[in-house]
């Protein structure tokens, strides 16, 4: 690098009691206080749930608000409706939990959930409810199910029909990161497309010139992955595919249109809509950056569901105002604490659908933070439960950073004036390890 360019440092900071922290691991996470494993059934023929459209994402779209209907013969403040993914939530068998022995066998938290009477005053009254809920295409297709004996002791009274996006497959949510290179950017995205039967690929180019064709690389993990519960157990959702293009030689400072996609065939593409980003000035030239670093930031629902004592509301605030900056922002570093899915594996999904406008448009580099990484025996500095049994597979998958090696979170990015460097506190960082000796390098 040239001698003009500044070294940033740029650390994750994180609240330690000591080397062995003595926390739940998923204390804070609102499907947690669901104990789906000890629901029993209680079907009532007169009961119901009904939800409608059935077809959903039928112009493109990615997202859409589902009406969901219901009726409780014995209705109480208790009663809640729980959303699954896949919908045929009642399994036959529980992957590594031999206690599951009575029907009907309830393996996997709902995706959301939200209090039967919360829109409907009178609910305790008529047994008659109705719920708006936003859903986003997660691979698979979606049911509802109302129970009783609240959240702790779930009785499963009606099931509804089944919801479906258009294409559960499509390639969604794509997020930038900065490459190796100053001149690199990189494309990621998720879908249910295995790399075995398509070809992911991103189009791109300089707005209003020929464009190019770059493939794609696919990532998994699988439940074996997980380092323990809920990850490994409820919690577990099959994460799709996870596709990586890297765009380079980039002209400095100019804007360019893409779209992702996965070629079916010789004649026939599925494509994602259009996006646009801005390339990086060329290095150490005097030009102003401006970039929004932050951490802890969470997810939260639009509709109001899985809400924790209103514990993650401001994470919408804070995506509602970085979406209204972004012609002001260059790119984005969100150090740790990413989304707070503490191993319910589905709020990943819903994190990259909140930050698409932000994450589609500019860099958007993540850091690891003790609820992406920390499990005990894990590799992790830290000994504590937070990552509900992740162990950092999701964060390291689901995002790309210019790391040489993704399980050791530590890299550096070069943007105009700045080397932004990024330090792991979920690995040793201590003096004579190897993070310290190569962040050491990355500074100097």
């Amino acid at each position: 690098m040239r001698e003009s360019v500044v070294a940033i440092l740029v650390t994750v900071i994180v609240s330690v009691l000591g080397a062995i922290q003595e926390v739940e691991s998923h204390k804070d996470q609102p499907l947690s206080g669901i104990a789906i494993h000890k629901t029993t059934s209680h079907l009532h023929e007169k009961a119901y749930v009904k939800a409608s459209p059935t077809l959903l994402g039928s112009n493109g779209q990615h997202s859409e608000l589902v009406l969901v209907e219901y009726n409780s013969r014995k209705p109480s403040d208790d009663d809640w409706i729980g959303v699954f993914s896949p919908a045929d939530f009642n399994a036959s068998t529980c992957p590594g939990d031999s206690k599951m022995v009575e029907s009907p066998r309830l393996c996997s938290a709902p995706v959301k959930y939200q209090y039967a009477n919360f829109s409907n005053p009178r609910y305790n009254t008529t047994g008659i409810g109705s719920l708006k809920l936003h859903l986003i295409n997660q691979r698979s297709d979606f049911s509802f199910a109302l129970f009783s004996g609240g959240l702790l002791n779930p009785k499963l009274v009606a099931i509804s029909n089944k919801v479906v996006f258009k294409n559960p497959n499509a390639p969604v949510y794509p997020r930038l990161a900065l490459g190796q290179e100053w001149d690199e950017m990189t494309v990621t995205w998720t879908s249910g497309y295995s790399p075995d039967i398509e070809e992911p690929v991103v189009e791109w180019g300089i707005k209003g010139r020929d464009r190019k064709l770059s493939p794609a690389g696919t990532l998994t993990f699988t439940r074996n992955s997980m380092c323990g519960a809920p990850a490994r157990t409820v919690g577990w959702r099959d994460p799709g595919y996870i596709h990586t293009a890297f765009l380079k030689e980039l002209w400095p400072n100019s804007k360019y249109t893409y779209r992702v996609g996965h070629r079916l065939s010789d004649v026939e593409v599925i494509w994602s809509k259009e996006y646009q980003f801005k390339s990086s000035p060329f290095p150490g030239q005097n030009s102003l950056q401006q970039v929004v670093i932050f951490g802890d930031m969470g997810k939260a629902e639009v509709d109001g569901s899985n809400e924790y004592n209103d514990f993650q509301r401001a994470s919408l605030n804070t995506t509602k105002q970085l979406i209204r900056d972004l012609n002001k922002t260059d790119a984005v570093f969100h150090i740790g604490d990413i989304c707070y899915a503490n191993g319910y594996l589905s709020q990943w999904d819903q994190f990259t659908a909140q930050i698409e406008p932000i994450a589609s448009t500019v860099p958007y580099m993540i850091a690891s933070g003790n609820h992406e990484r920390d499990w005990p025996n894990s590799g992790s500095f830290y000994q504590g439960l937070d990552s509900g049994g992740e162990c950092g597979v999701p964060a390291e998958t689901m995002f790309y950073v210019p790391a040489q090696n993704r399980a050791k979170f530590w890299y550096s990015s070069d943007y105009g004036m700045f080397r932004f460097c990024v330090a792991d506190t979920e690995h040793d960082w201590r003096e004579g390890t190897e993070q310290y000796d190569t962040s050491s390098e990355l500074v100097g």
